[in-house]
């Protein structure tokens, strides 16, 4: 009988034990509806408001709002894998965007190549498009370090930490002007004032179709009425980094 070489025999145990901390599955989540919500425009008229380049004097619509999530340093911790083995996870100083929401929650993400996952003797066991960062249950009672390296295995793998109380307290979701998702979406952005001009776009927005549209009205100082599918305000002082305004009417409103 040939003699069985013991060194061949723990490189292939090795290589199924690593496989096993890499590529244990978890259930599958449970698709959800999208829950949209319907936003009315609403402000007070005749009164000075404030708004700065970028962002929008007019929202309406039915959307999910964008949410992020802000680290203000990095974090180091390491998440228990395959087995209970824990493996080192690094997330760096920045925002975590809402990327997805199912049945397990919402899960806010590193931007690509703002994080990293390892395990010894295999280096990175994430890919592009897997997730590193924060997952809140949908009854919004637990928050989670999560990594979700589903891309890179080939197959749902997920791994998560539960927060300590401090942090659960620390990391909390804040709105963005960008929506996650839009089932119908109307505003109007201020783009900035400069060559004498303030600047705006009206964007209408459906899941099948996105319309924009720019505007500028010359603008010398003087209290100027400013009027954009509808709805009128009146422009009172400007500079390059925001408006100062008074709604006169819009959509919805008297």
């Amino acid at each position: 009988m040939k003699p069985v070489n013991p060194d061949r025999y723990l490189r292939a145990s090795a290589v199924c034990f690593l496989a096993t901390v890499t590529a244990c599955s978890t259930p599958t989540q449970r698709p959800t509806a999208d829950v949209y919500v319907t936003k009315h425009f609403s402000a007070p008229l005749d009164t000075r408001l404030e708004v700065n380049t970028g962002d929008s004097v007019f929202v309406a619509g039915s959307y999910i709002e964008g949410e992020v999530i802000e680290l203000h340093e990095g974090v180091d911790m390491k998440v228990p894998g395959s087995l209970g083995i824990p493996f080192p996870v690094h997330i760096d100083q920045g925002k975590l965007e809402l990327t997805r929401i199912d049945g397990g929650g919402k899960y806010y993400c590193a931007q690509e190549g703002k994080a990293s996952a390892s395990f010894p003797g295999l280096g990175s066991v994430i890919a592009n498009g897997d997730c590193v960062g924060i997952r809140i249950s949908a009854d919004q009672t637990k928050k989670v370090w999560v990594v979700d390296n589903s891309i890179r295995n080939g197959m749902q793998t997920i791994w998560d930490k539960r927060m300590s109380t401090s942090d659960a307290a620390r990391y909390q979701p804040e709105t963005t002007s960008k929506p996650f998702k839009v089932q119908s979406l109307r505003r109007i952005i201020f783009d900035g004032y400069h060559g004498g001009q303030l600047h705006f776009t009206w964007e209408e927005i459906t899941p099948d179709r996105r319309e924009s549209k720019e505007f500028t009205f010359d603008f010398s100082g003087n209290d100027v009425l400013i009027g954009i599918k509808g709805n009128r305000f009146r422009a009172l002082s400007a500079d390059n980094v925001r408006l100062i305004y008074a709604w006169d009417s819009f959509e919805g409103g008297s």
